[in-house]
């Protein structure tokens, strides 16, 4: 996407500028601000697919993209496989325990509430990897985790002479066995939740004999629309969908739709980034254009246009945080597309745009007597492009001034190179 360049005088600054509470006067450094703030590996570069290298990515709180007063878990869709040498290397091993605390402390930190781990079945990399998540997350207070049954786990866990039922009967013991446990294992109503993967869309499971097989029976949920009216169902939750028109959003407005009528039903809702299968070893060409950042809020604005304060959306799933070979991870940030460079006139900063700005929260002004070390001087509102420095307190003597554009959550952040400035105030 393209915008025409923009820039606005001083007076209109004046009126939007905020000190910043949050974070005037502040101090930070230039490679924090810039450097890879994601779990992604520092190696990982930019790919075919869409997806970002290692970037600086905004950590504002993923919650604010929904509707006021929104008390919606939010999940991260994770998988476990990287590091195996069937999958796309993307610089870490997905087993590796501070690989694990790096991207639970990432995913905390731009406010995500837990994780779903996409399982295939035991004793294999994957479930050592689920184990290492699930003891991650028993370290911090309120992040919790859950199981997704992948119809892989039948296909490539059968126990001999067992019908698919009777396959994942057993899988789902495990699963009661080793994970629902856990301290940190996500429930509803005090009972742990297991949701499935193309499941009913593979095989033929009579779910009623599957449940009594369990001695701690879950809370199953299902796929897409469907799922709500899905024998044993507890609720349903949607997908990106990339074989859809629209970029998906007709299939999610149904999806709603649905849920509304089984009130008494879980619905978990989707947000994506876009989609990408061209570097999947088993890609068929699907594709869903990120729109620069578009995508990402138009899913949202799909919530919010069914969901409220008074009628809470219960979950949201971020599909996902690490398929970067289906070019749907946001873990290494979401491209806005989005140019900045900043100039000076007189006592005037000022800087031009190119891309749309919806995809940025707001702008922050740092001065640094070195170019490394930065402090926060200002906050400034989308929509301006221009601040009076003698209104600020920058410190006497030449200064580097660097202008932010802190993106929308998990969208990267933008930071041109610095302009000198030396104080002619009145």
């Amino acid at each position: 996407m393209s915008a025409p360049l923009l820039n606005c005088g001083a007076g209109s600054a004046a009126r939007s500028l905020s000190t910043n509470s949050a974070g005037a006067g502040s101090t930070t450094t230039l490679s924090a601000q810039t450097g890879n703030n994601t779990s992604a590996s520092n190696n990982f570069a930019n790919q075919s697919n869409g997806n970002l290298g290692a970037n600086n990515v905004s950590k504002l709180n993923v919650h604010s993209l929904l509707y006021p007063g929104a008390t919606t878990k939010v999940l991260a869709h994770l998988l476990l496989w990287f590091g195996e040498p069937e999958h796309m290397n993307v610089g870490y091993s997905s087993s590796d325990p501070a690989q694990v605390r790096r991207q639970i402390e990432d995913m905390i930190s731009r406010g995500i509430d837990g994780v779903v781990v996409d399982w295939y079945g035991p004793n294999n990399e994957e479930d050592h990897a689920a184990q290492v998540v699930m003891h991650e997350a028993e370290k911090h207070p309120g992040f919790s985790f859950a199981v997704m049954v992948d119809a892989g786990a039948i296909k490539w866990n059968p126990c001999a002479e067992c019908s698919p039922q009777q396959s994942l009967t057993k899988l789902l013991q495990y699963v009661e066995q080793h994970y629902f446990p856990s301290s940190a294992y996500m429930n509803i109503g005090g009972q742990p939740l297991v949701t499935e993967f193309n499941i009913d869309y593979e095989y033929s499971i009579n779910w009623d004999e599957v449940n009594a097989g369990l001695a701690t029976p879950p809370r199953f949920l299902f796929q897409d629309g469907g799922g709500f009216s899905h024998a044993m169902s507890d609720g349903s939750y949607s997908w990106v969908m990339p074989q859809m028109t629209n970029d998906g959003l007709e299939y999610l407005s149904s999806f709603y739709d649905t849920g509304l009528g089984f009130g008494d039903l879980e619905t978990v809702g989707a947000s994506y980034k876009g989609f990408n299968d061209s570097l999947a070893s088993w890609g068929t060409g699907r594709v869903m254009s990120q729109q620069c950042g578009q995508t990402w809020l138009q899913t949202f604005a799909q919530v919010n246009q069914v969901y409220s304060s008074g009628r809470q959306l219960p979950y949201l799933q971020l599909v996902t945080w690490n398929d970067y070979e289906e070019g749907t991870e946001i873990e290494s940030g979401i491209d806005p597309c989005f140019g900045l460079t900043a100039s000076l006139s007189g006592n005037t900063l000022q800087w031009e745009i190119g891309g749309s700005e919806n995809v940025i929260d707001h702008y922050n002004v740092y001065s640094s007597p070195d170019g490394q070390n930065l402090t926060n001087v200002a906050r400034i509102e989308t929509g301006v492009h221009s601040v009076n420095l003698c209104s600020l307190q920058i410190p006497q003597g030449k200064q580097q001034l660097f202008v932010q554009a802190v993106g929308k959550p998990m969208i990267a952040n933008r930071m041109p190179p610095a302009v000198s400035f030396t104080a002619t105030c009145p």
